[in-house]
Protein backbone atom coordinates (compact mmCIF):
# COMPACT_ATOMS: atom_id res chain seq x y z
CA UNK A 1 0.00 0.00 0.00
CA UNK A 2 2.87 2.44 0.67
CA UNK A 3 4.21 1.90 -2.85
CA UNK A 4 0.88 3.03 -4.29
CA UNK A 5 1.06 6.20 -2.22
CA UNK A 6 4.57 7.00 -3.44
CA UNK A 7 4.03 6.26 -7.12
CA UNK A 8 2.00 9.01 -8.76
CA UNK A 9 2.81 8.09 -12.35
CA UNK A 10 5.71 8.62 -14.75
CA UNK A 11 7.27 12.07 -14.79
CA UNK A 12 8.53 14.18 -17.66
CA UNK A 13 12.02 15.48 -16.99
CA UNK A 14 12.91 19.16 -17.31
CA UNK A 15 16.35 20.51 -18.23
CA UNK A 16 17.82 24.02 -18.13
CA UNK A 17 20.86 25.13 -20.08
CA UNK A 18 22.61 28.47 -19.82
CA UNK A 19 25.25 30.01 -22.05
CA UNK A 20 27.12 33.29 -22.00
CA UNK A 21 28.24 34.85 -25.25
CA UNK A 22 30.92 37.54 -25.30
CA UNK A 23 31.52 38.45 -28.95
CA UNK A 24 34.93 39.95 -29.68
CA UNK A 25 33.97 41.81 -32.83
CA UNK A 26 31.05 42.84 -35.04
CA UNK A 27 31.04 39.57 -37.02
CA UNK A 28 30.79 37.42 -33.88
CA UNK A 29 28.12 39.72 -32.45
CA UNK A 30 25.96 39.28 -35.55
CA UNK A 31 26.38 35.50 -35.25
CA UNK A 32 25.18 35.67 -31.62
CA UNK A 33 22.13 37.66 -32.73
CA UNK A 34 21.34 34.98 -35.34
CA UNK A 35 21.64 32.26 -32.66
CA UNK A 36 19.24 34.10 -30.34
CA UNK A 37 16.77 34.72 -33.17
CA UNK A 38 16.99 31.07 -34.30
CA UNK A 39 15.95 29.69 -30.92
CA UNK A 40 13.23 32.30 -30.34
CA UNK A 41 11.75 31.70 -33.79
CA UNK A 42 11.90 27.89 -33.65
CA UNK A 43 10.17 27.70 -30.25
CA UNK A 44 7.27 29.86 -31.44
CA UNK A 45 3.90 28.41 -32.42
CA UNK A 46 3.31 28.26 -36.19
CA UNK A 47 0.21 29.25 -38.14
CA UNK A 48 -1.25 27.15 -40.94
CA UNK A 49 -1.07 28.67 -44.45
CA UNK A 50 -4.74 29.72 -44.27
CA UNK A 51 -4.34 31.05 -40.69
CA UNK A 52 -7.11 28.71 -39.52
CA UNK A 53 -5.05 26.37 -37.36
CA UNK A 54 -2.07 26.53 -35.09
CA UNK A 55 0.82 24.11 -35.52
CA UNK A 56 3.14 22.89 -32.80
CA UNK A 57 6.55 24.53 -32.47
CA UNK A 58 9.72 22.64 -33.26
CA UNK A 59 10.87 19.82 -31.02
CA UNK A 60 14.49 19.19 -30.14
CA UNK A 61 16.80 16.18 -29.99
CA UNK A 62 19.43 17.04 -27.41
CA UNK A 63 22.70 15.21 -26.92
CA UNK A 64 26.03 15.80 -25.26
CA UNK A 65 28.66 15.30 -27.94
CA UNK A 66 32.32 14.35 -27.86
CA UNK A 67 34.86 15.98 -30.22
CA UNK A 68 34.41 13.00 -32.55
CA UNK A 69 30.67 13.94 -32.87
CA UNK A 70 29.64 10.77 -31.04
CA UNK A 71 27.23 10.92 -28.10
CA UNK A 72 29.10 11.22 -24.82
CA UNK A 73 28.77 7.82 -23.09
CA UNK A 74 29.36 9.12 -19.56
CA UNK A 75 26.64 11.79 -19.52
CA UNK A 76 22.89 11.34 -19.51
CA UNK A 77 20.81 10.92 -22.64
CA UNK A 78 17.63 12.77 -23.56
CA UNK A 79 14.40 11.83 -25.23
CA UNK A 80 12.82 14.25 -27.70
CA UNK A 81 12.10 17.59 -26.00
CA UNK A 82 10.02 20.72 -26.36
CA UNK A 83 11.57 24.08 -25.51
CA UNK A 84 9.42 25.52 -22.74
CA UNK A 85 11.21 28.84 -22.31
CA UNK A 86 14.00 30.93 -23.75
CA UNK A 87 15.34 34.04 -22.08
CA UNK A 88 18.06 36.41 -23.18
CA UNK A 89 19.76 38.80 -20.79
CA UNK A 90 21.32 41.66 -22.70
CA UNK A 91 23.16 43.11 -19.70
CA UNK A 92 24.57 40.04 -17.90
CA UNK A 93 27.47 42.00 -16.45
CA UNK A 94 25.10 44.45 -14.77
CA UNK A 95 25.82 47.39 -17.05
CA UNK A 96 24.81 48.59 -20.50
CA UNK A 97 27.77 48.22 -22.87
CA UNK A 98 27.75 48.13 -26.66
CA UNK A 99 30.12 48.13 -29.57
CA UNK A 100 30.19 51.23 -31.81
CA UNK A 101 27.32 49.91 -33.95
CA UNK A 102 25.08 49.33 -30.90
CA UNK A 103 25.45 45.54 -30.60
CA UNK A 104 25.77 44.41 -26.99
CA UNK A 105 29.17 43.26 -25.73
CA UNK A 106 27.74 40.30 -23.79
CA UNK A 107 24.64 38.11 -23.79
CA UNK A 108 23.34 35.42 -21.42
CA UNK A 109 20.78 32.95 -22.70
CA UNK A 110 18.84 30.36 -20.73
CA UNK A 111 16.83 27.61 -22.36
CA UNK A 112 14.42 25.25 -20.62
CA UNK A 113 13.39 21.95 -22.19
CA UNK A 114 10.88 19.29 -21.18
CA UNK A 115 10.94 15.74 -22.49
CA UNK A 116 7.84 14.67 -24.40
CA UNK A 117 7.91 11.04 -23.19
CA UNK A 118 8.64 9.67 -19.72
CA UNK A 119 11.58 7.35 -19.06
CA UNK A 120 10.67 3.68 -18.67
CA UNK A 121 12.85 0.84 -17.39
CA UNK A 122 12.91 -0.87 -20.78
CA UNK A 123 14.40 2.30 -22.35
CA UNK A 124 17.70 1.09 -20.91
CA UNK A 125 17.56 -2.23 -22.78
CA UNK A 126 19.39 -0.93 -25.87
CA UNK A 127 22.03 1.07 -23.98
CA UNK A 128 25.40 -0.57 -23.30
CA UNK A 129 26.18 -1.37 -19.66
CA UNK A 130 29.20 0.99 -19.63
CA UNK A 131 27.01 4.04 -20.41
CA UNK A 132 24.86 6.01 -17.97
CA UNK A 133 21.75 6.14 -20.13
CA UNK A 134 18.84 8.40 -19.25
Amino acid sequence: PNMELLFKGPNLRDFDFGFQFAPRNRQEAKRVLRIIRFFKQKMAVKKSPANLYLKAPNTWRLAYKRPSSQDHPFLNKFKECAMTSFTANFTPDGNYATFEDGVMTSYDITMAFSELDPIFANDYDNIPDNEIGF
